[in-house]
């Protein structure tokens, strides 16, 4: 990512010592320092190196330079493009308004981009008509990327910048209400709308709310579209790393695996514990350059002062580790939750057992239920040289009689509707033993064996922590 960041800085030094636009290929040669890049390779390498970046401007002639900064845009003077899209059955309906605040200034039809044939002209005729405008959209992100997406493949260049996302832009002008998607912004607003419109009707829809919503604008003080997009686009503050006990390093260099982390304050009392499939993406994401943060990850950055994961073999002995730690710490910012019995629909199984990866290299976890009983994980062996212990577990547990229906704890029950409901997402992807099926303690012992042995391996890491 620094890197990335470098060859931003540099283009932009460039191009600020540059009077007009400069071609793809001389930014490639001259900053970027690709002598080979020409053409249509050129733009695609400086379209990706700038994607993102308002300071930068692609021209109708496909040139690059720097946004002009010297005249604020006034609402009143600038064209906007609000995008309809409407995806489905391998293909993609694209339509579009121009706008100003006094009212829509063209349409761009709707037209059918995917399936058979070349849609390179539709696109073509599509960046025509969008030039020199301000994209709009409800979800702008995801539009950008399946327009962009689709320009890519069929022209080979990016056709919307940033713009204005009309989700973030209702919740500035209403921000006590919940707008989870257009159709409540719009009703918000008091505004009629059609339920099946298309995507000539979804951009028709966009454009009055833009337009409303640039009417409170106006009326709270934001009169250019610099004015706007600071206010929604806030600039991103980084984590300032040197108030915790750990740098930049130790998140970088987290495991890419299944796990819990666990959050400490200074003097050593755990403050909040989470579970994550990915230990690096999700702790990462605490510490990430961010402009908004939730209010709960503001107050745990304010209090944090030391960390540590323990990685697991799968998300389902994360969530349990994670349920065991809650009940075991209490966290101050963990949302204790009741447990609810819960109607999981498992079929026919009552005593079975669940066969996952494991952290320990060389090893599956066995996760036992049995009717009336609490949960039992058992660590196996692949090669079996541990066997005869998990036998004598395994018969105790199933074939013994060793458990009677009890009244189970409240952490008990929590594991018990935390496995149940999780193979019930994920049943049609595991390795789910019904034990009552399996014949003979002995047969059923064998084909056991065989699942230990020949399970996918995995190199897991085993990371040992306290509590």
């Amino acid at each position: 990512m620094a890197e990335q960041g470098s060859i931003k800085d540099r283009l932009y030094a460039f191009l600020k010592d540059c009077e007009t636009g400069v071609r793809a290929d001389v930014l490639a040669s001259d900053v970027m320092g690709l002598r080979g890049a020409r053409g249509g390779i050129a733009e695609k390498i400086v379209g990706a190196a700038i994607e993102g970046d308002a300071r930068f401007v692609r021209l109708a002639d496909g040139a690059f330079t720097l946004k002009t900064t010297t005249q604020a845009s006034l609402l009143q003077q600038t064209v906007f493009v609000c995008i309809g899209v409407v995806e489905g059955d391998g293909q993609i309906e694209l339509a579009a308004r121009r706008v100003r605040v006094q009212g829509v200034e063209g349409l761009f039809p709707q037209t059918v981009i995917g399936g058979q044939g070349d849609n390179s002209e539709g696109l073509r005729a599509f960046a025509s008509f969008a030039e020199g405008a301000i994209p709009v959209a409800f979800r702008l992100p995801r539009h950008r990327r399946i327009v962009n997406g689709l320009g890519r493949y069929f022209l080979g260049r990016l056709l919307l910048k940033e713009g204005i996302c009309l989700h973030r832009l209702g919740r500035r002008v209403f921000p006590d209400q919940a707008l989870p998607d257009l159709e409540t912004l719009a009703k918000t607003m008091s505004l009629v709308f059609v339920a099946d419109r298309g995507a000539e009707g979804e951009a028709s829809l966009q454009t009055e709310v833009l337009l409303g919503l640039l009417t409170q604008c106006e009326r709270i003080g934001l009169s250019t579209v610099e004015a706007v997009m600071a206010d929604l686009y806030p600039d991103p503050t980084p984590v300032r790393f040197e108030a915790y006990a750990f740098d930049e390093t130790y998140v970088r260099e987290l495991p890419e695996a299944p796990g819990v982390y666990v959050m400490r304050d200074q003097q050593g009392q755990v403050i909040y514990v989470g579970k994550a499939v990915n230990l690096r993406q999700r702790v990462g994401s605490y510490f990430a350059k961010r402009a908004e943060r939730p209010e709960k990850t503001k107050r745990i950055l304010e209090r944090i002062w030391s960390m540590e994961v323990e990685t697991v073999g799968s998300e389902l002995e994360a969530l349990i580790l994670e349920s065991r730690l809650i009940a075991l710490c209490q966290p101050m910012f963990n949302t204790q939750v009741v447990v609810h019995d819960r109607d999981v629909d498992l079929g026919a199984l009552k005593n079975w057992m669940l066969i996952l990866p494991s952290a320990e290299n060389d090893c599956v976890e066995l996760f036992c239920i049995v009717q009336g009983g609490a949960l039992m994980q058992v660590r196996a062996r692949q090669d079996l040289r541990d066997w005869d212990m998990v036998v004598d577990l395994l018969k105790a547990r199933y074939f013994q009689n060793a458990v009677h229906e009890k009244t189970l704890s409240v952490p008990e029950k929590a594991e018990l509707s935390i496995v149940s409901g999780w193979v019930a997402l994920n049943k049609e992807t595991l390795n789910v033993l019904d034990m009552d099926a399996l014949g003979s303690p002995e047969n059923a012992l064998r084909i056991v064996s065989e699942y230990v042995q020949h399970c996918e391996r995995e190199n897991w890491e085993k990371v040992v922590w306290r509590v």
